[in-house]
């Protein structure tokens, strides 16, 4: 499997979340996963609330990094989702709001390449200029696609 995040990511997979707290973007970027992958919403869901119950993915500086393994998934999933509102109840680490999100679905038998997209994820977004130009476009996908591309 491919490692670097940006090999399963589409212009479609950046999607504008109009939800207004954690649990309305959570299932707005969840049903978009949903819809690229064999796996059903509600198995996606529990995944993902049984990951936050462990630790928020609310990694700071308005981005959040949902990620989850299940058995039986097939091609890994990644979806960016942009918050038209900031989303004050995530309980991020640095507790400020989240404005960005990026979901990874993958498959419980290959951590190795869990583990590559999450730290590629993490790679790509960790400058803070890149995360504010994100929000800033958000509503060009194709522009928010490109931008990751590089």
């Amino acid at each position: 499997m491919k490692s670097d995040f940006i090999e399963y990511l589409s212009p479609e997979a950046v999607i504008k979340l109009d939800g207004k707290n954690k649990r309305e973007v959570l299932d707005e970027i969840v049903t978009y996963a949903a819809t690229k992958s064999f796996a059903e919403k509600s198995q996606l869901l529990e995944a993902v609330w049984k990951r936050e119950k462990m630790m928020t993915t609310g990694v700071g500086q308005g981005l959040a990094l949902p990620h989850v393994r299940v058995a039986g998934f097939g091609e890994p999933v990644v979806a960016i989702g942009i918050c038209a509102n900031p989303v004050k109840d995530y309980k991020s680490l640095d507790n400020e709001p989240i404005r960005l999100i990026v979901f990874l679905a993958a498959p419980d038998a290959d951590q190795d390449t869990y583990l590559k997209l999450l730290g590629s994820i993490s790679y790509k977004l960790k400058n803070q200029e890149t995360v504010k130009k994100i929000i800033e476009l958000i509503d060009s996908p194709d522009k928010i696609y490109n931008l990751l591309k590089k």
